[in-house]
């Protein structure tokens, strides 16, 4: 009975203990587990990083004494575990390492939606970009007798290489294949003297000279297939250099040009005298951040040139070949012997006005340009102007801009997207100076017009961002330019052209 009871006792004192001892070896089961689950999460991302080899192997190489011991998940002390998940760990540690380190030595690849292949140092202080839009053109004329054939063109094929090259220095380079001909359109370096800044810019080389709104605009985000009629009173491109930046940022920019003085619409490669001209634009969108929708839009500004130019003729690049429709085709031209002989100046006020999917853009061009008929020993101060409106409506909601129409649903009808729909209208005129036909001098008043009229209705429908396909059709009316004092027959055009850019 003594010893019954003596054992009741020992063991009613030994329950509590051998009970708690169970609990604390059941924690510690516990903990071994989630340690080995998350040795083997590591372990598992360990072997998927087949990249940083070379880095694991180093790794291996520092911490070998702990990598060698190896234990069974669930038959090893806590300890054991943790040993080999602080190898796990620094392994990681050195990948991450390795990989922020490769990194900074991995140039930036960008590719897509319109804005073509660029490659950027890490350091962000080199870019090169790649980039090439074409645009396939037919025309077709109905009831004109003096216009070109009906016709099917490659309008553009121009690849463009630009550069960033430090902070300091941009460059850019265009050429167009078109026609069955190479040429360089865009040729430049850019100097930025303060890049923080975008007050001061210097351009040096071939570049569009800052006359001309439409001409301004890049052909790729034309509103319609062809330029208006004041584009026929503007350079096409020219040499020299420009100053041009943000007095305002967004709100007052400038351009300030001094090149050799291209003719009206004439891709200049060369000067014909010692003479330069001075080109100048500013243009201010004064209203931009009051926050009034109605009024943040406005943009209003004017631009000129002036020089001297002589000996310039239409053989020798000089003088302008003449004036042309949107169909191309051409209804002024000056006569052979007629050439360049003292001032050339012209005026440019131009505004444009953006709410949302609205647009109304508008210009106007005086040119004063003295002349003189070498066979005639005549000269003669000559004054032509010209006037250009139009207007957009983004039909699908996107925001009608001066850089393009930029669609938020791009063309995939699997899922309902059909792109962006624009339309579009134009309206303007070109006036020759009547004192260009007087006696036949400078004109020839049975061949060239006194004046056109164009009124153009057109859609632009981009499905994309790098593909447009614009529908236009014009009716163009002229002044004269026919036979015995008559009126030139009417063009009626249907332009449509297809677009795509890389």
């Amino acid at each position: 009975m003594k010893k019954l009871l003596l054992a009741t006792t020992l063991l009613s004192v030994a329950a509590p203990a051998l009970a708690h001892a169970d609990a604390e070896t059941e924690a510690l089961r516990k903990e071994v587990k989630m340690l080995e689950q998350r040795l083997n999460q590591m372990e598992a991302r360990e072997k998927a990083q087949k990249k940083l080899a070379a880095a694991d192997a180093s790794a291996d190489a520092n911490l070998a004494p702990a990598a060698g011991k190896k234990t069974k998940s669930a038959a090893v002390p806590a300890s054991s575990v943790n040993e080999r998940l602080a190898i796990v760990e620094r392994k990681q540690e050195v990948a991450d390492d390795n990989a922020k380190s490769l990194a900074e030595k991995t140039p930036a690849i960008e590719i897509g939606n319109g804005k073509g292949l660029s490659v950027t140092s890490p350091d962000k202080q080199w870019q090169l970009r790649f980039a090439a839009y074409a645009q396939a053109e037919s025309r077709n004329f109905f009831d004109n007798g003096t216009s070109t054939t009906n016709n099917i063109l490659l309008r553009s094929a121009r690849p463009i290489i630009e550069t960033k090259m430090t902070d300091y220095f941009n460059g850019r380079i265009m050429l167009d294949f078109s026609g069955g001909n190479a040429r360089v359109l865009d040729a430049y370096v850019d100097t930025h003297p303060m890049p923080d800044s975008r007050l001061v810019n210097l351009r040096l080389g071939k570049f569009k000279s800052p006359v001309g709104l439409e001409r301004w605009e890049s052909e790729q985000e034309l509103l319609f297939a062809e330029r208006g009629q004041t584009t026929n009173l503007v350079p096409f491109r020219d040499h020299g250099a420009m100053l041009l930046g943000e007095i305002i940022p967004d709100q007052l920019e400038y351009q300030i040009a001094y090149t050799n003085g291209s003719p009206d619409l004439v891709d200049s490669n060369g000067d014909t005298d010692n003479h330069r001209d001075v080109d100048g634009r500013i243009f201010a969108q004064p209203f931009r951040w009051i926050g009034n929708p109605w009024f943040s839009g406005i943009g209003l500004g004017v631009a000129g040139t002036y020089g001297t130019h002589n000996n310039g003729t239409v053989a020798n690049g000089g003088l302008s070949t003449g004036f042309v429709t949107i169909g191309q085709s051409r209804y002024f031209a000056y006569n052979a012997n007629t050439g360049t002989n003292g001032t050339q100046w012209r005026a440019n006020p131009q505004a444009w006005y953006y709410k949302g999917p609205f647009s109304l853009l508008g210009e106007y061009v005086l040119e004063g340009q003295e002349v003189r008929n070498a066979t005639l020993n005549t000269n003669r101060d000559l004054k032509h102007d010209a006037w250009t409106a139009i207007t957009t409506y983004v039909v699908t909601g996107e925001d009608a801009n001066f850089n393009g129409v930029r669609t938020t649903s791009p063309f995939d009808p699997a899922h309902g997207h059909w792109g962006a729909v624009e339309l579009t209208g134009r309206v303007g005129a070109l006036h020759v100076d009547p004192d260009t036909f007087t006696g036949g001098v400078f004109a020839t008043a049975s061949t060239s017009a006194k004046s056109a009229f164009e009124e153009a209705v057109g859609v632009n429908w981009y499905l994309n961002n790098a593909v447009k396909l614009n529908v236009d059709y014009a009716h163009t009316t002229f002044d004269g330019g026919a036979a015995n004092g008559g009126d030139r027959e009417s063009e009626n055009a249907l332009l449509t052209e297809v677009q795509f850019r890389f």
